[in-house]
Protein backbone atom coordinates (compact mmCIF):
# COMPACT_ATOMS: atom_id res chain seq x y z
CA UNK A 1 0.00 0.00 0.00
CA UNK A 2 1.30 3.45 -0.89
CA UNK A 3 1.63 6.22 1.64
CA UNK A 4 1.33 9.91 0.92
CA UNK A 5 4.31 11.83 2.30
CA UNK A 6 3.38 15.31 3.53
CA UNK A 7 5.16 18.48 2.43
CA UNK A 8 6.56 19.11 5.91
CA UNK A 9 9.93 17.66 6.80
CA UNK A 10 11.41 18.25 10.24
CA UNK A 11 14.96 17.65 11.35
CA UNK A 12 17.08 17.89 14.46
CA UNK A 13 20.85 17.93 14.58
CA UNK A 14 22.19 14.77 16.17
CA UNK A 15 23.90 16.90 18.86
CA UNK A 16 20.43 18.03 20.01
CA UNK A 17 19.21 14.44 20.50
CA UNK A 18 19.21 13.06 24.05
CA UNK A 19 17.68 9.55 24.00
CA UNK A 20 14.85 7.33 22.79
CA UNK A 21 11.87 7.02 25.13
CA UNK A 22 10.17 3.72 26.00
CA UNK A 23 8.13 3.94 22.75
CA UNK A 24 11.31 4.41 20.67
CA UNK A 25 10.44 8.09 20.10
CA UNK A 26 13.28 10.65 20.11
CA UNK A 27 13.66 12.88 23.15
CA UNK A 28 15.53 16.13 22.57
CA UNK A 29 17.80 17.96 24.98
CA UNK A 30 16.24 20.81 26.96
CA UNK A 31 15.69 23.91 24.82
CA UNK A 32 16.16 22.03 21.53
CA UNK A 33 13.39 21.64 18.98
CA UNK A 34 12.58 20.18 15.57
CA UNK A 35 13.41 22.54 12.68
CA UNK A 36 11.01 22.61 9.75
CA UNK A 37 11.57 22.56 6.01
CA UNK A 38 8.44 23.48 4.08
CA UNK A 39 8.74 21.70 0.77
CA UNK A 40 7.40 23.43 -2.32
CA UNK A 41 7.20 20.11 -4.18
CA UNK A 42 6.41 16.66 -2.88
CA UNK A 43 9.46 15.28 -1.05
CA UNK A 44 10.90 12.13 -2.59
CA UNK A 45 11.64 9.25 -0.23
CA UNK A 46 13.56 6.19 -1.42
CA UNK A 47 14.64 3.11 0.48
CA UNK A 48 16.82 0.36 -0.90
CA UNK A 49 18.06 -2.76 0.86
CA UNK A 50 21.37 -4.04 -0.47
CA UNK A 51 23.46 -7.10 0.25
CA UNK A 52 27.09 -6.30 1.12
CA UNK A 53 29.97 -8.39 2.44
CA UNK A 54 29.08 -7.14 5.93
CA UNK A 55 25.39 -8.11 5.55
CA UNK A 56 22.22 -6.33 4.46
CA UNK A 57 22.10 -2.55 4.64
CA UNK A 58 19.22 -0.12 4.20
CA UNK A 59 20.01 3.00 2.19
CA UNK A 60 17.43 5.77 2.62
CA UNK A 61 17.37 9.00 0.66
CA UNK A 62 15.05 11.98 1.02
CA UNK A 63 15.09 14.83 -1.52
CA UNK A 64 13.35 18.10 -0.68
CA UNK A 65 13.02 21.36 -2.59
CA UNK A 66 12.24 24.51 -0.58
CA UNK A 67 12.36 28.26 -0.99
CA UNK A 68 15.80 29.70 -0.23
CA UNK A 69 16.46 30.52 3.41
CA UNK A 70 19.61 32.51 4.23
CA UNK A 71 19.72 30.98 7.71
CA UNK A 72 19.92 27.31 6.72
CA UNK A 73 23.54 27.07 5.50
CA UNK A 74 25.04 28.94 8.49
CA UNK A 75 23.00 26.72 10.83
CA UNK A 76 24.30 23.59 9.12
CA UNK A 77 27.86 24.94 9.19
CA UNK A 78 27.54 25.68 12.91
CA UNK A 79 25.73 22.53 14.04
CA UNK A 80 27.01 19.86 11.68
CA UNK A 81 25.77 17.72 8.86
CA UNK A 82 24.26 14.80 10.78
CA UNK A 83 20.55 14.83 11.52
CA UNK A 84 17.49 12.80 12.40
CA UNK A 85 14.50 13.46 10.11
CA UNK A 86 10.85 13.30 11.12
CA UNK A 87 8.44 12.82 8.25
CA UNK A 88 4.68 12.48 8.10
CA UNK A 89 2.45 10.33 5.91
CA UNK A 90 -1.31 10.30 5.63
CA UNK A 91 -1.60 8.13 8.75
CA UNK A 92 1.66 8.04 10.75
CA UNK A 93 5.04 9.55 11.51
CA UNK A 94 8.33 7.93 10.59
CA UNK A 95 11.99 8.75 11.04
CA UNK A 96 14.95 8.67 8.69
CA UNK A 97 18.29 8.22 10.38
CA UNK A 98 18.90 7.25 13.97
CA UNK A 99 21.26 8.25 16.77
CA UNK A 100 23.64 5.47 15.73
CA UNK A 101 23.16 5.96 11.98
CA UNK A 102 22.23 9.62 11.39
CA UNK A 103 21.28 11.07 8.04
CA UNK A 104 23.84 13.28 6.32
CA UNK A 105 22.71 16.57 4.73
CA UNK A 106 23.72 17.75 1.28
CA UNK A 107 22.48 21.25 0.46
CA UNK A 108 22.65 23.02 -2.89
CA UNK A 109 21.16 26.42 -3.52
CA UNK A 110 20.74 28.88 -6.35
CA UNK A 111 19.58 31.63 -3.93
CA UNK A 112 16.00 31.07 -5.11
CA UNK A 113 15.56 27.45 -4.09
CA UNK A 114 17.34 25.20 -1.60
CA UNK A 115 17.66 21.54 -2.60
CA UNK A 116 18.22 19.18 0.32
CA UNK A 117 19.32 15.57 0.03
CA UNK A 118 19.36 13.51 3.22
CA UNK A 119 21.10 10.12 3.13
CA UNK A 120 21.10 7.49 5.86
CA UNK A 121 22.67 4.02 5.77
CA UNK A 122 21.91 1.47 8.48
CA UNK A 123 21.86 -2.30 8.99
CA UNK A 124 18.71 -3.86 7.53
Amino acid sequence: MSKIVCDIIEYVFIEDFEKLDCHKMPVLKDGKYWKRINAIEKPIYQSNIKQTDAGHINEETVSVKARHNNLIQPLIDLCGFHVLLRMYTDDHTFFVGSPDYPAAIELTSDRIFDNFTFKAVSPA
